[in-house]
């Protein structure tokens, strides 16, 4: 068992290798998951997971190419003999061609202190993971019409330690949250025969205030009411209301047009001074890029090139007014890097909720897609409709409808948006990945024109 000073000393012999990013993340979870059993809840399994992953991204010299380098990024595994390991990388490395570029030659000092660990979970993680299920029980007693089918809740700390070959070393950690609920329900067709559906719904949270247990689980529950026996939506183009999680996903789609990798690597990006929705004709979009936001998705103080990330305004109503440069190509395009990690932040728009679903004589609402799908490089999204509501201004009614599927692009259906006033925090975090998404902004937001194929 090999330990990080030893590390570091085996890259520092190989005189190919030019520069390195370690790092090093302590995972604590607390898993656990929740059934039924003769009308009373309980923990079907209960686990404690303890996990270490090292991760290594080398630079080495190419010969006779002083303006090339080679790059890989590798797993370690401390188990193993460090030697081959590194060998083997560099050897890797050496069979690739990347443009040169170095790491910052100044290392940031008097760094921010931020919030990105809720305490209770960095002080006693058994403790809370028994307090929520306490929240889970109380709430699930409750008598509805419905049937509680499942829970999951994973509750989880992330100390993480990253080493710069240009002496910088850091410490950060971060809590996260994933809880997932299930409800059914049942009722007699017109033939007299039982059917049933059942309604999934997940949240993320770095801070277990931020995800309002009680009011999912109420939804999740109102939801399932509502699936059963409904019609597929009449083909058309709708006004469309959509919520946060979306908005999130495709607020941080459209934002990395403004990255610099994507104008080096002639792909559809955006330029300053262009603007962020082409003809735009309704809310005037302001987005900055936060990455100080308490308890955010991707609140971090440094990137892992080692550049102090601080907020910084993309969008000043509907003008994009900065680019995303991290430190490569910044020396790649020979400009001054920027802040290139944060959270999605939307100023609000001037509509309540009620405002919202009036705003033309059909509405359709998405409760929930079957999956999402965006483009990131068109813009581009679709996906088939797991639950949503219509509300008809013009009858005064309110009818639910499921499947059929819906497509559209930023670029069109973001030209007429409306955004809410009130503003919500989400997060979101991909398996076996280090950065997560943070989004802070309207609650809902209304497109228009949106294609909807029954």
């Amino acid at each position: 068992m090999w330990n990080l000073n030893e590390l570091k000393s085996e890259l520092k012999s190989h005189a190919q290798v030019k520069s390195w990013m370690i790092t090093q993340e302590n995972v604590h979870r607390r898993e656990r998951y929740f059934m039924m059993d003769k009308a009373a809840l309980v923990v079907d399994q209960d686990r404690n997971v303890h996990s270490q992953n090292i991760q290594v991204k080398i630079a080495v010299k190419l010969p006779g190419h002083p303006d090339r380098q080679g790059e890989i990024s590798k797993k370690l595994f401390p188990a193993m003999p460090l030697k081959p390991q590194i060998e083997s990388a560099i050897e890797a490395a050496l069979q690739t061609d990347h443009k040169a570029w170095n790491l910052p030659s100044e290392i940031p000092q008097d760094l921010p202190v931020l919030q990105t660990t809720d305490p209770r979970m960095a002080e006693d993680l058994d403790s809370v993971t028994d307090q929520v299920t306490k929240r889970i029980s109380q709430v699930v007693a409750k008598k509805k019409d419905t049937a509680f089918n499942s829970a999951e809740l994973f509750l989880s700390v992330h100390n993480r330690e990253f080493y710069l070959s240009n002496g910088l070393s850091h410490r950060s950690s971060q809590s996260r949250v994933y809880i997932e609920a299930a409800y059914s329900f049942a009722k007699k067709n017109a033939q007299g025969e039982l059917e049933s559906d059942e309604y999934l719904n997940t949240r993320w949270g770095v801070n277990f205030d931020d995800l309002a247990l009680e009011e999912m689980f109420e939804e999740t529950s109102d939801r399932a009411q509502h699936s059963l026996g409904l019609d597929k939506p009449v083909t058309g183009k709708y006004p469309v209301i959509i919520d946060a999680d979306v908005l999130s996903t495709l607020f941080y789609s459209h934002v990395s047009q403004l990255s610099s990798a994507n104008a080096y690597n002639e792909l559809p990006s955006i330029a300053v001074g262009a603007e962020f929705i082409p003809e735009s004709t309704g809310d005037l979009l302001t987005v900055t890029l936060d990455p100080s936001m308490p308890y955010g998705g991707d609140t971090i103080a440094l990137s892992e090139q080692g550049l102090l990330q601080k907020p910084v305004k993309i969008v000043d109503k509907n003008r994009v007014i900065s680019s995303l440069t991290d430190k490569q190509f910044a020396d790649y395009l020979n400009k001054p890097a920027t802040t290139s990690r944060g959270n999605v932040v939307v100023e609000p728009g001037q509509l309540n909720y009620s405002e919202l679903t009036k705003h033309a004589p059909r509405v359709l609402e998405i409760l929930q897609f079957s999956g999402l799908f965006v483009d990131p490089y068109s813009g581009t999204f679709s996906s088939e409709i797991r639950l949503a509501r219509v509300y008809d201004n013009t009858k005064g009614t309110v009818s639910y409808i499921k499947g059929g599927s819906l497509s559209g692009s930023i670029r069109e259906n973001f030209k007429g948006i409306r955004l809410s006033k009130n503003r919500i925090k989400r997060a979101h975090f991909e398996s076996n990945s280090n950065q997560g998404h943070g989004y802070f902004g309207p609650d809902y937001a209304l497109l228009s024109d949106v294609s909807i194929v029954g």
